[in-house]
């Protein structure tokens, strides 16, 4: 049975029976939260008003799609050389998650695989990929909003070329991955950094700063006041599974500061599945 067209459900979207209501929420359920390429393919423009009346609309079904579709791998995040494409699709149904369901735009994959191939004609090592990435102002730190939610949404971070400090590291960490150089995540308490090796030494990576690299030693040399966890930290690089909860929290954050109950409910049961 084919769902109803778009079309259809948009004239009625604002119509104040509740019956009619009723089975335009049952409706829109059929597009799993997701209109954009119907929107498109029809060519339909909608008023700003539209947009956003029809993306909240078609919030329940993201939330239901997510929540169907998150499966948490028991064994392969638990290092940090892990599954990188199970922590792909986690980090892609969260992408898909906050989007707003009416915009047309390209994968998070399929960005990240256009950016790495630019880089990889570019690049030979992970610092130049740092330089090539962050110390350009090819993506920046989102200093304006750094609880926005979309942070957590690569997709949207791969076209607004901006993220928070975790957001951004991610990017480092998956383009680093498809062109073979060995960049890991550091799960540093406060700002999420990344770890390399450069001349031989452990060196630090933070990506919200221009990608500004840190000698791990004289971080610890310099600052003996960080705390134990902060120093446990920047010795080794952390699992996948540590990235994703830490992703996870953000989103929590974000949701919870603008009091989106539901989504941050939803978030911490999501979280609670991670080994």
């Amino acid at each position: 049975m084919s769902r109803p067209q778009i079309s259809t459900i948009l004239k009625l979207l604002d119509d104040e029976n509740q019956e009619v209501q009723n089975g335009i929420q049952q409706a829109l359920l059929d597009y799993r939260g997701d209109a954009s390429d119907d929107l498109a393919a029809l060519g339909i423009q909608l008023s700003a008003e539209t947009s956003s009346l029809l993306s909240k609309s078609l919030h329940s079904g993201r939330q239901t799609s997510l929540k169907e579709n998150w499966s948490v791998p028991s064994r392969s995040l638990k290092d940090p050389d892990g599954d990188w494409d199970a922590l792909e699709a986690l980090l892609r149904l969260l992408s898909d998650f906050l989007h707003d369901g009416i915009t047309l735009r390209p994968s998070m994959s399929d960005e990240l695989d256009l950016l790495a191939t630019e880089a990889e004609t570019q690049v030979e090592s992970p610092a130049e990929l740092s330089e090539w990435l962050f110390a350009s102002d090819r993506f920046s730190g989102n200093k304006t909003n750094p609880y926005d939610p979309r942070n957590s949404d690569l997709a949207w971070c791969l076209e607004e070329r901006k993220s928070n400090p975790l957001g951004l590291s991610l990017i480092y960490l998956l383009v680093a991955q498809r062109i073979g150089l060995p960049v890991y995540g550091v799960n540093y308490p406060g700002h999420f950094l990344c770890l390399i090796d450069l001349d031989v030494a452990p060196t630090l990576i933070d990506p919200f700063h221009r990608g500004r690299p840190i000698p791990v030693m004289q971080l610890l040399q310099e600052h003996p006041e960080i705390s134990k966890k902060a120093a446990e930290a920047v010795r080794r690089p952390c699992s996948l599974a540590a990235i994703l909860s830490r992703v996870l929290a953000n989103m929590n954050l974000a949701f919870s500061k603008l009091n989106r109950l539901d989504d941050a409910d939803l978030i911490e049961n999501l979280a609670k599945t991670i080994k």
